[in-house]
């Protein structure tokens, strides 16, 4: 739907797609609120930044130290992290043209169309990032299911592409001339503003939708895995936090009608929140493999501290020497070894498919074709203790 360029007004020409801006008298500014929502904007997105791009480098060192590399799963997890930063960038230039304040503290004549040139770059780099995100969530299950679920998440992954995707493309075509939807006042047509945020409201509530889908699908592929009740429970929780990035999707959609507001401050909370969708995405996306971490040192910890009690014995026992040795052969005269297998997991801290697509050579145990099974090699050995001393003898 498109409207005329300008319409006359006593001061000047405004443009049709957007509200009648506010002309308070003196005594009307002076009980209007002048605080500044910018610094807000600046102190939440940079932490956002920080805290995800911590969890997304312990999850590319977790790659590189078990020698595995990166997967396209990685890499559009990367790029949807350096969209994200860039995005950034953008609301910081942003709040220092004046984004946060008031439309009545606002300089309009000299900021204007550079700030919504800015709000346009920033809005498209904040739907890539969100897309990116999940897409590579998307494409890490795609290597643990089979079957209807794999036709599932394709679904997922080209919907969900396309339909955020216009949400990062109608900023630039919404009016003609391009350059009129930053520069208002150029002769032209644009849509009704109503259109575009009616289709946000869709595309962010599908988003926020996919999210939960994609949180809850792993329930299903790792609750069939044999093994404890309590490990399966772990895995499944910890490929599920995507669940908190749905909640802040809909809590995003639900800031989208603020796009109509004619004062700007009003919209710095959707921008906050479409962060947190991608930042908390790309934190939930890197959780599952840092289990990987979390594991090794627990099981090195319990390494050294067996050492550690070992050595204690050897020293207690050489200071009870004579004791042992006038002990009997009827009181220990059965020595049992007992020899486990180490347990073969992928890099998302779960137990390989049997699928040698998607497992590759990670796997070197029996295989079952289409299940997920854990196992472990146990090798147990007796012999008399008299017997091995007069054989050492």
């Amino acid at each position: 739907m498109a409207s005329n360029s300008t319409a006359p007004t006593a001061e000047g020409p405004k443009p049709d797609q957007f509200a009648q801006p506010v002309a308070p008298t003196p005594e009307e500014l002076a009980l209007l609120p002048h605080d500044n929502a910018g610094i807000r904007l600046n102190i939440v997105i940079w932490v956002l930044i920080g805290l995800s791009g911590a969890f997304l480098g312990l999850r590319v060192y977790c790659k590189f130290s078990r020698r595995k590399g990166l997967w396209w799963d990685d890499i559009m997890l990367i790029g949807a992290w350096i969209c994200l930063s860039v995005e950034s960038a953008l609301l910081t230039a942003m709040t220092r043209l004046g984004y946060g304040l008031h439309i009545w503290d606002f300089d309009v004549v000299n900021n204007m169309a550079p700030l919504l040139l800015l709000v346009n770059m920033a809005g498209s780099f904040s739907a890539t990032a969100a897309i990116w995100s999940k897409t590579s969530f998307a494409i890490t299950l795609l290597r643990l299911t089979h079957g209807w679920m794999k036709w599932f998440l394709w679904f997922i992954i080209i919907t969900m592409n396309i339909a955020m995707g216009l949400t990062a493309l109608f900023p630039w075509v919404n009016c003609t001339p391009i350059r009129k939807s930053w520069e208002v006042f150029t002769p032209g047509e644009c849509w009704d503003p109503t259109v575009t945020v009616n289709y946000n409201l869709f595309s962010a509530s599908y988003s926020a939708l996919m999210d939960i889908t994609l949180a809850l699908l792993p329930w299903s592929v790792v609750w069939k895995l044999q093994m404890k009740k309590t490990e399966r429970f772990g895995c499944a929780f910890a490929m599920s936090m995507g669940v908190f990035a749905g909640i802040t999707g809909i809590i995003k959609t639900t800031k989208i009608p603020s796009m109509l507001s004619s004062d700007f401050a009003d919209g710095v909370d959707l921008f906050i929140w479409g962060n947190a969708e991608s930042a908390i995405t790309i934190i939930a996306a890197s959780i599952p493999i840092l289990r990987v971490l979390i594991r090794d040192a627990t099981i090195s910890h319990r390494y050294y501290k067996s050492e550690d009690s070992k050595a204690i014995e050897l020293k207690m026992s050489s200071s009870e020497g004579k004791r042992s040795r006038t002990m009997t052969d009827s009181e220990n005269n059965l020595v049992v070894t007992v020899s486990v297998g180490p347990n073969k997991v992928l890099s998302d801290g779960c137990p390989p498919m049997m699928d040698k697509k998607s497992v590759g050579d990670d796997w070197r145990g029996p295989r079952t074709t289409g299940q997920i099974v854990r196992t472990e090699d146990f090798s147990l050995e007796y012999h008399n203790r008299k017997s091995m001393t007069n054989d050492s003898i």
